[in-house]
């Protein structure tokens, strides 16, 4: 079923977690992008529209469907959560949106040098932080946070000069070296990089 008037859910982020299920909206403050900082993320990551963004830890998408509403390049979220997965392709379908998508898999088998782009919301925090997960579905540990980092890191190597990274909530030491901080947004949560060598 198509929502018929689709623009009013982008208004406020109340407004557009209020399309996910009681579940998913508790977890929005915490764990999901707000809607301006995913507009601001999209102009700097998808500079034409044949730009293609890959979000890391999608969850159900959000970033990816605002990004998607303010923009015509192609964002994909890739999510180990199945109902987070399906949930977010749900909504996609219900808003009318074509160019996102959130596919069900883990970031280490996806080859993000297809990408143009990368949006990270440091989703690999939870394995850290366990009163911070989302849920009790996938599993989590202190080892699994540093194998996660150091594969984030050695694909972010791979992308070719010129790729767009852009950061929410992540420490500067995490990014490779070969990635030059661009600017930085809402207080330093958001910083723009960009791939020098």
């Amino acid at each position: 079923m198509y929502i018929s008037d689709p623009n009013k859910y982008f208004l406020s982020d109340p407004v557009f977690d209020g399309l996910f299920p009681a579940y998913v909206r508790q977890l929005s403050e915490v764990h999901w992008t707000p809607l301006k900082v995913a507009y601001t993320a999209a102009q700097f990551l998808a500079p034409t529209p044949e730009a293609r963004i890959l979000d890391i830890g999608a969850g159900v998408g959000k970033f990816c469907i605002a990004a998607a509403h303010v923009s015509p390049a192609e964002f994909t979220g890739v999510e180990q959560r199945k109902n987070f997965a399906r949930v977010g392709n749900k909504i996609i379908k219900q808003l009318g949106i074509f160019n996102a998508s959130v596919i069900h898999g883990n970031f280490v088998d996806i080859d993000i040098s297809e990408y143009t782009g990368v949006y990270f919301f440091n989703s690999f925090h939870e394995n850290l932080v366990i009163e911070d997960s989302l849920d009790e579905n996938v599993e989590r540990s202190p080892a699994l946070y540093d194998f996660y980092t150091t594969q984030l890191q050695a694909k972010l190597k791979q992308m070719p000069i010129g790729a767009r990274l852009a950061t929410y909530w992540l420490s500067n030491s995490e990014i490779p070296g070969c990635f030059q901080l661009y600017e930085s947004h809402f207080n330093n949560l958001l910083k723009f990089w960009k791939k020098e060598y």
